[in-house]
Formats: structure tokens, C-alpha cells, sequence
């Protein structure tokens, strides 16, 4: 009978294998133990292995029920769902994903396979204590998609949805389940607040109360009281009386018994820390001060009133406070000596260089010193992406010259991708005698070049190692870019010469209640860095701090700068700075409250108020952030680009709660006379690395296998990859791109990639790969569906799960822009005005068809899935609302680059183009259910004063469009000719309309408005 059972299960594709892994652990049983059971169980082929782990699934639950757990959860609230019984098999429907967060009169979307208009769904009854049917309306039905609308009577809550046919029934899912995605802090202590992020957090439909259960590994449990319940957060009080240990923490919907409990969340209670001894500063000696308390094991050191002169950086160890009386009453200053030594930041290593050495008559002298005399063959690695300009490279447009004897071309420099895309190459030789010489490099004829090392080599034949630095020897000499004795540059700068006023170089390493005054000599006023980096440093603060006068214009000037940093808190402060906050790698940390002031200091203005480019960003609070500008600076031109840039690199923006933050009189954007293509307000901004897109070998409950080697890519599906960029196998055989185990300043670490099911009966899913065993990814929770051997998936770093929510973003370019590799975000409740471009711009891409694909900036295999943009007003942009795709035309579409995207109830008024644009980026072509942008929602949305209200382009498939208004109150860019309500551009779109409404001028429809254009057929208002 299991056997029986297990074989229909895994042929089906529909074991709801997270509900049972769910109960699993709910019934107390350990999650290691059942790991460890499953990857010893012997077997030889993924079904096999599948068919062992459905014998341990339904052999612990059997085994459960005769067993009580130790670990029970109590009788859930409100009424159980109780839903009548129907057939299971092979051959009936398939639910993989689905747009959560829909109420009554409200459409979602499900994706899986076999899919049928029969959609059941069960709810909340007045009548009947178990729930009760609800038969939804069906918008439109392809077999892989399928849009639901809930009828406007249904009783709003959890539902529990399936999709019935011949052969029987799919799993259900939760409409409205409560999901927990994090909490900050994760490790706190009795009597303390939790705060809880994730999707339905309050109890539907009011979100009024947070029915929070915390339970203690031994079962003892407790219902929490709540603060400020919302939609997607609460605060939690956690009772005086805990003890240390680990808990889990659940949410219940407040309906559907058992189906209406979240996963479970995993806190550590720690006992309370003792009070630090506090000492008060005698003398002027505060780095002795601090140093003596850090012997003594930390504590406080209170400053009094007044201003201390600097030494050079103050360096706070771990477990020390620096506390001063207020900001303004004691202050830290930096000397303006260049002979005061600083602590400098970066160093000289691989991965970096002198930056924009792009004029004419640039030049950078070094020490070279060869170890024997004879030809020495020159290696540059180097970077360069000149085709903006119209140049393949800089072949020739640069020289060297050894001493006193004639400059010799550096050639062979083509494009590489990007000014971060280092490539190998042979560009020049030299002969020199044996000793010290001096090597001057030259900017001959203008471009830009971003130089890692010179390498020197004795041998002809030798050539560099892709995954292995070369280390000097006797026959070989690495010159690293930076290590320059004379730097004669019009706008050039070093990495190495970063310098800070205070650093903060220990864990629990603390400053509060001061300011920071800086010099000409610092451009960083305040460090948080491990002293052995890239080692993550713990729980530093900056409280109530001031920090202005840093001017050194090395690399970037920051106020606050944070390396690899885990529970810091900057909070309360007001920085000043050309970058105020920058963010290199951050976890579980707070950045609230702050006045952030962007100074313009030289080469046009920081990149961003919050910067976060390349490192993880992950699970951290952003919020009530202001962000300001000098006096006299209140309007014209912007002084800072941004309000925050987050971007993907060598990591993820992952569980992030980016709220209430806005601007204080500032505009965004680039300088006059410096590049315009900037001023996203807040820009999720992908350098993407593809590490494998292609199909799979095989996949289990949570755990995905990739074949060792592939065919290879053919040489129509390389877009923006070059073939020589793709890795291999010591036997030449092309293979995926294996991220590192551990991490390294040039590539994620594996744990910051997703997998994304993009075909097959799976498809739609996505989940966080947590470690590799050889060619297989275990991942960081099951597949609902598991994907059968041959499903396509990418595996790519991503922005999944963040939360932008209740943000005002004013003058800029574009005001929310997610861009490439966007899965689960929720864009809710911000108002955006006055933007040059979109107000909220969603962007996905597909460039490429490789197996794999270096890091590069906005190009890749970029998904936009499953986005929920809500709430959010837009006045005075070009387009309200603008999803769209940016795939290379020539290349098969064999997914879709957007999918599963809800716009709802958000305002557009004043839009110099269309209020909501939904476009792919290539023709129609024939009548295939494939498309570039597929299963998007709009609904409850509001178009004022545009050329169209909406606009559906090319290439999209299943947009449903109900219950939009759209009004026509002023012209528009001079407007002359028809103003269109809804345009369809292509008749063959799968676009249901209803319930739409349409007004001119006088609050009324008007006879010139053409409510649908559907190709060049005009439809009349009530076809809608």
C-alpha cells in the first residue's frame, strides 16, 4: 500500500510535500534526523530516491499518529476547514505557484499543469462551521495558467483553492495563508519585541490583530501579544519569563484549522546581558581609554562636553562604548595633517584598481623589479566596455615605457562586458636588464580602462590560470594596478587611500551621542569592519551621531560605511557625506531614523543615499530614513543621484523591509553636464551572474541535481556571452558555473543563489539554494511540486521577498524600478511624484540562452516573477506603471521573462504617455501561448490624464483587466487626436476586460473617447 501510494504521489508531480514536511517538524520531529535518514537511504537513481523519501514521509506520519507529539500546537482559532473528499491520481491537475494575497472581488493567478476552468475553492461561512464552497468566476484558462476571480459576496480569510478533472483533484493550496519570511532581531530575550515580516501578517480582512503562537522545544507554548498589527508587519512582546533556547514562532490566519497556520520561524532567546561598566574619559587620551577598557574585558566610556582632537582614526575594539554627551557637545575631530597616519581601507589586492584614468595624459608610475634580464612578455588583466562610445576597446590607445627607452602599445584590449569584467590578456612585450627599474603607464589617446595587474613573464608559452591568481616568482612578476608610486591624473583615484576618522573593529563595538567632525585627509567618517575582513562583524551601533566635514575624495566619501556586517544598528544619526550610508555586505541589521544629507564633493554626485551595490543585503530594516540636501541646495540641479541603490553582485537582497523612508526638498539625478540616465529613487538594480540556466537531472523534496556536463550551447543562444566565458571540465566538456563553497571577493558565495523552475509541471517555483553535494543543490525548503528529470530552471542571485512599502519618492528619474531578477517583491502603499521617466518600472530580461553567464550588469537571465505592486500613487511621470521585458529578439522564447505580476488598486495621474504600459520587447510572431510576459493582474487601478489608460503591447499573454477606471480631465502633451482607454496592440492577446470604466471632461463617458482598441478594431464600452 505505501509503495502503492509513493508511486502515484511521485508520478503525478503532487506531493504537497512543504504541508507534510510542515507537520513533520510541527510533530516535533527533528529536521536532521529526517535529512539524514533520507541521504543514507541507498538507492541508485533519483526515482529511486524519491520513492526511499516517500517511504520515510508516510512511514513518520503513520508512525505519528500513534504517537503523541511532544511538540503539539494548540486548537487553532476560529472555524476548521473541513472540505469534502474527492479523487487523486495520475493524470489530474497540477498547482506550482500562484499569486498569493487576493479577497473578495478579487482576481489570482494559478500556474502548474493540466490545468481546468473546474476551480474550487473553499471559505469562510456565516452558515456552516466547517467552511463552505465558493465557486469563483474563470477569467481565462490555458492549461498552464489559469486567472480566478473571487466573487465580491465570498467572506474574505485563508481559502483553500483547487483545480479539478477527469482524472481528479490537485492538492489544494492556501489562498491567504499567513507566511513568516523573517523577524528581526532573530536573537533576542525574554521581555523584549519581535518584529515580524512577511504576507498577511494580520488577521484578514482588517489585519486588526496578530494571532502570534511561540513554542519552546520541549512544547510549551504561548499566544503572543501584538503591537501595531498590519498587512506585512507586527511587533510581537515576548513574555518576562522566557527561557534561554530555541523557539518556533507561527502565525494563524484566524480561520481554516490546520491550513491556516504560516511556517514556522525559528528565534533564540539568549539570557540578559549584564550592565557594562561605565568609566568616565580623564585627560584627552581617548584611544588609551578605550584600549584600557578593552583589556578589562569592555564597558562605557563617557566623554564629557567639548572637543578632542584626534590622533588619527580612533579604533573602538570589541565590546567598548564611546558615549558622549549630545552632538554638537562632544566632539571627535579629525587633525587636516597629512602626516597624521589614518587607517586605510581596501589595500592592495586583486579585483581592484585605479578608477577612472579615462583622460588623455593619465599617467601611473610604478617600481618594477625583474629578476633577470631578457624579454619579459607583459599580461594585463584588465576591464573595459567602451562600445557605449563607439569603440571595440582600447587596443593601442595606451603604452609603456620602461626607463628612458621608447613607449611600447599596449594592444589586443578589446571590450570585456563591463568596467567589472576582468579578462587575461597578452598586450605587450618588453626588454629590460635584471633590477630595479621604473614602468610608466600612459593615456596616450583617451578611454576608459579599470587595470587589476600587470603580470611579467620570462616564458612565451606561460599563460594565467582563469580560477587561480598568479603569485610572483623567478620567472614571474605580478604588479598589482594600485601599487603606484606617482598617480598624475586629471580624475583618477586609488582604491588603497580610503581613509577614517573612527572605526569601529570589534564586536559589540559601540558609538552614540557625538559627532564626527572629518578632514580633507578622510573621506570616511565612520568604518564598521572586522580587523581580519572578509570576517563578519557582530552587533556594532552608531547612535545619535553626527558626521560632517569628511572631504577626502578618495574612492567614495561616506558618512557611515558597514563591511560584512551582522546586527549593527545605525539609528538617529545625521550623516554627511558625498555616499551618507553605504552598505558592503550587511545581515539582520537596522538603519532607521536617520537624516541623511548628500554632499556634492566632486565628478558629478554619489551614486546613492543607501548605497548597497554588490554585497548581500539581507533580512535588514530601512526605514524612516530622510533624505536631505546643504542649504541653499533646496532646488535646481540634484546633489545625489538615489535615495537607495541595492544591487545583486557577489550576493542577494533577500528579506528586506525598505519602509516610510522620503526625501526633504531633495531632486535626484545626475548633475547638468554628467550622465542622465540615473535618479531611480529606489533601485533594485541587478550585476547578475547566471551560474546555470538549462535543464535538470533530476530534483527530490528539497533538493535539485544538475547534469555534470551539458551539450554545447549552441552558437545562436550565446547573446551577450562569449563561448570562451562559459566553464569546462578538464576534459573540454562545457559545464554549469559551481559557485564557491566559501566566500571570496570575486564571486557569491553559493548560498546567495536561487533556483527558478521556468517550464515543465513545476514551473513557477523558486527556492535558496543552502549547500552542493557534488552536482546537487539541497535547498532551503521543499518543492510543493517537485520538478520532473528535463524541467529548464535558472540559478542566479535575485531580489526575493523585499518589502518597499509607504516610501515617498519625489523628483527623480523613476521613482520604484525593479530591475532583473525580481521574485516575490511587494511594492505597496509609496507615493511617487514628478518623475522624468516611469514612476514604477518593472524590468525583466533574457540576453542570453548560455549555459552560464559571467557577472555582468543588467544583462543575463533576469526573471520577474510573482511581484505585487499595490497602494501606490504616481503623479506627474511619463508612465504610471511600466512592466516590461528586455530579451534579445534573435533568441528562442522558451519561457517567460515575466510572469504572475499583480498591479492593484494604485493611482496614475498625469502620465505624459500611458498611465500602465505591460510590453515584451519583441514582435508577436504567430499565435503560440508562449509569450515574453504572461498572467499579469490589473485591477482596481486608477488612470488619470494619459495618451492611453492602458496599454497592453507585444508579446504578452493572460492580462486580465477588470475594474479600472480610466478618466480623461486634461490634454496631455498638447494632445491631439483620439484619447484611447484600453489598447490591445495585438488581437491574438489573451486579455479578458470587465466591469472597466471610462469618463471624459464633464464625469461622464464621451462619444470621442475610444474605451477599446483592440488592433484596428474600436469595441464599444459595454464589450468590457
Amino acid at each position: 500500500m505505501a509503495e502503492e501510494l509513493a508511486t502515484i504521489l511521485i508520478r503525478s508531480c503532487r506531493v504537497d510535500t512543504e504541508n507534510r514536511y510542515q507537520k513533520l517538524l510541527r510533530q516535533g520531529i527533528d529536521q536532521q534526523k529526517i535529512d539524514s535518514f533520507w541521504s543514507n537511504f541507498p538507492t541508485r537513481t533519483p526515482r529511486g530516491l524519491a520513492m526511499a523519501r516517500c517511504y520515510v514521509l508516510l512511514a513518520i506520519l503513520f508512525a505519528g499518529a500513534a504517537t503523541r507529539s511532544t511538540a503539539e500546537l494548540p486548537p487553532p482559532p476560529g472555524s476548521e476547514y473541513r472540505i469534502p473528499e474527492g479523487k487523486s491520481g495520475p493524470g489530474g491537475p497540477v498547482i506550482s505557484a500562484w499569486t498569493d494575497d487576493a479577497g473578495p472581488d478579487e482576481t489570482f493567478l494559478l500556474v502548474g499543469d493540466g490545468l481546468t476552468e473546474n476551480v474550487v475553492m473553499w471559505g469562510l461561512s456565516p452558515n456552516r462551521e466547517h467552511g463552505a464552497e465558493i465557486r469563483p468566476k474563470i477569467q481565462f484558462c490555458t492549461g498552464k495558467m489559469v486567472a480566478v476571480t473571487i466573487p465580491e459576496r465570498a467572506y474574505d480569510g485563508p481559502f483553500l483553492v483547487w483545480v479539478e478533472n477527469v482524472e481528479g483533484r490537485s492538492q489544494p493550496i492556501v489562498l491567504n495563508r499567513p507566511q513568516l519570511w523573517w523577524c528581526y532581531p532573530r536573537t533576542c530575550t525574554s521581555g523584549s519585541v519581535v518584529r515580524v515580516f512577511g504576507r498577511n501578517i494580520g488577521r484578514r480582512p482588517h489585519f486588526a490583530e496578530v494571532l502570534a503562537y511561540l513554542e519552546s522545544e520541549s512544547g510549551n507554548g504561548v499566544w503572543l501579544p501584538s503591537l501595531s498589527p498590519g498587512k506585512y508587519s507586527a511587533t510581537l512582546c515576548l513574555p518576562d519569563d522566557l527561557s534561554p533556547g530555541r523557539y518556533q514562532l507561527r502565525i494563524h490566519a484566524g480561520a481554516g484549522g490546520e491550513w491556516g497556520w504560516s511556517n514556522p520561524l525559528t528565534i533564540q532567546v539568549e539570557a540578559q546581558v549584564p550592565a557594562k561598566t561605565e568609566i568616565q574619559l580623564t585627560g584627552t587620551d581617548i584611544q588609551a581609554a578605550v584600549n584600557a577598557l578593552a583589556a578589562q574585558g569592555g564597558g562605557i566610556l563617557t566623554l564629557p562636553a567639548g572637543r578632542y582632537m584626534l590622533s588619527g582614526t580612533l579604533v573602538i575594539p570589541a565590546g567598548v562604548t564611546v558615549s558622549g554627551q549630545g552632538r554638537g557637545r562632544t566632539i571627535l575631530q579629525a587633525p587636516s595633517s597629512p602626516a597624521t597616519k589614518f587607517a586605510r581601507f581596501q589595500g592592495i589586492a586583486w579585483n581592484q584598481g585605479p578608477a577612472a584614468v579615462h583622460t588623455p595624459g593619465d599617467t601611473m608610475v610604478y617600481k618594477l623589479m625583474l629578476p633577470r634580464a631578457g624579454e619579459w612578455y607583459v599580461w594585463l588583466r584588465y576591464a573595459t566596455e567602451m562600445s557605449p562610445w563607439g569603440q571595440p576597446g582600447v587596443s593601442g590607445r595606451m603604452t609603456l615605457t620602461l626607463d628612458d627607452t621608447p613607449p611600447v602599445r599596449l594592444e589586443n584590449l578589446p571590450n570585456t562586458g563591463s568596467f567589472g569584467t576582468f579578462r587575461w590578456s597578452l598586450s605587450a612585450t618588453l626588454t629590460a636588464t635584471a633590477g630595479e627599474h621604473r614602468l610608466t603607464w600612459k593615456n596616450e589617446q583617451g578611454g576608459g580602462i579599470h587595470i587589476d595587474a600587470f603580470v611579467f613573464s620570462d616564458d612565451p608559452a606561460w599563460q594565467p590560470e582563469e580560477n587561480k591568481f598568479p603569485v610572483s616568482g623567478p620567472h614571474l612578476v605580478v604588479l598589482q594596478g594600485e601599487d603606484v608610486v606617482d598617480f598624475q591624473t586629471k580624475e583618477g583615484s586609488l582604491p588603497g587611500a580610503e581613509k577614517a576618522c573612527v572605526w569601529l573593529a570589534g564586536d559589540g563595538a559601540c558609538l552614540r551621542n557625538l559627532s564626527v567632525l572629518g578632514s580633507v585627509q578622510t573621506n570616511l567618517g565612520i568604518v564598521i569592519r572586522h580587523p581580519d575582513f572578509p570576517k563578519w562583524i557582530h552587533n556594532c551601533r552608531v547612535e545619535n551621531v553626527e558626521v560632517r566635514d569628511c572631504q577626502g575624495k578618495q574612492a567614495e566619501n561616506c558618512g557611515v560605511r558597514l563591511f560584512h556586517a551582522i546586527g549593527a544598528v545605525v539609528k538617529g544619526c545625521e550623516l554627511w557625506a558625498r555616499s551618507p550610508l553605504f552598505l558592503s555586505g550587511v545581515k539582520q541589521c537596522e538603519f532607521s531614523q536617520n537624516r541623511l544629507v548628500s554632499v556634492t564633493l566632486w565628478g558629478g554626485n554619489a551614486e546613492g543615499y543607501i548605497n548597497g551595490r554588490n554585497e548581500p543585503v539581507e533580512e535588514c530594516i530601512i526605514e524612516d530614513n530622510v533624505c536631505a540636501v546643504p542649504p541653499g541646495n533646496e532646488g535646481g540641479g540634484p546633489t545625489g543621484r538615489r535615495m537607495i541603490w541595492l544591487s545583486t553582485g557577489r550576493g542577494s537582497v533577500t528579506h528586506n523591509w525598505i519602509a516610510n523612508n522620503r526625501e526633504d526638498r531633495a531632486v535626484f539625478g545626475g548633475v547638468a553636464g554628467t550622465d542622465q540616465n540615473v535618479g531611480e529613487m529606489i533601485l533594485f538594480e541587478a550585476c547578475q551572474r547566471v551560474a546555470y540556466f538549462g535543464p535538470i537531472t533530476g530534483a527530490d523534496v528539497d533538493r535539485v541535481t544538475l547534469p555534470p556536463f551539458i551539450q554545447e550551447t549552441p552558437e545562436e543562444w550565446l547573446g551577450d556571452v562569449k563561448r570562451d566565458d562559459l566553464p569546462r571540465d578538464d576534459q573540454g566538456r562545457e559545464t554549469p558555473f559551481w559557485p564557491p563553497e566559501e566566500e571570496n571577493d570575486r564571486e557569491p558565495v553559493v548560498t546567495e543563489y536561487y533556483v527558478t523552475v521556468l517550464d515543465g509541471p513545476g514551473w513557477g517555483q523558486t527556492r535558496r539554494i543552502v549547500a552542493r553535494d557534488q552536482t546537487t543543490y539541497r535547498l532551503d525548503s521543499p518543492w510543493r511540486v517537485v520538478p520532473p528529470p528535463g524541467s529548464r530552471v535558472v540559478i542566479c542571485t535575485a531580489f526575493f521577498e523585499n518589502h518597499i512599502v509607504n516610501n515617498r519618492t519625489v523628483n527623480g528619474m523613476t521613482g520604484i524600478q525593479l530591475w532583473i531578477s525580481c521574485i516575490g517583491n511587494i511594492v505597496s502603499g509609496n507615493e511617487v511624484a514628478r518623475q522624468r521617466k516611469p514612476a514604477v518600472f518593472l524590468y525583466g530580461t533574457c540576453t542570453t540562452l548560455a549555459s552560464s553567464m559571467p557577472m555582468t550588469w543588467n544583462r543575463g537571465i533576469g526573471p520577474l516573477f510573482f511581484n505585487h505592486v499595490e497602494g501606490t500613487q504616481a503623479d506627474e511621470a511619463s508612465c504610471g506603471i511600466l512592466l516590461t521585458t528586455g530579451e534579445r529578439a534573435s533568441l528562442p522564447l522558451l519561457f517567460p521573462h515575466a510572469l504572475g505580476n499583480v498591479l492593484r488598486h494604485n493611482g496614475c495621474v498625469r502620465n505624459r504617455t500611458d498611465g500602465v504600459l505591460i510590453t515584451g520587447n519583441r514582435n508577436d510572431g504567430d499565435k503560440s501561448e508562449m509569450a515574453a510576459v504572461m498572467g499579469t493582474i490589473a485591477e482596481f487601478n486608477l488612470v488619470r490624464d494619459a495618451l492611453r489608460g492602458f496599454r497592453v503591447a507585444s508579446s504578452v499573454q493572460g492580462v486580465v483587466l477588470r475594474r479600472n477606471h480610466v478618466y480623461f480631465w486634461y490634454p496631455v502633451n498638447n494632445q491631439a487626436g483620439e484619447r484611447v482607454a484600453f489598447q490591445i496592440d495585438s488581437p491574438q492577446t489573451l486579455c479578458p476586460m470587465e466591469n472597466n470604466s471610462v469618463e471624459g471632461i464633464q464625469g461622464v463617458f464621451e462619444n470621442d473617447i475610444v474605451p477599446i482598441l483592440r488592433g484596428d478594431v474600436r469595441e464599444r464600452l459595454d464589450d468590457m
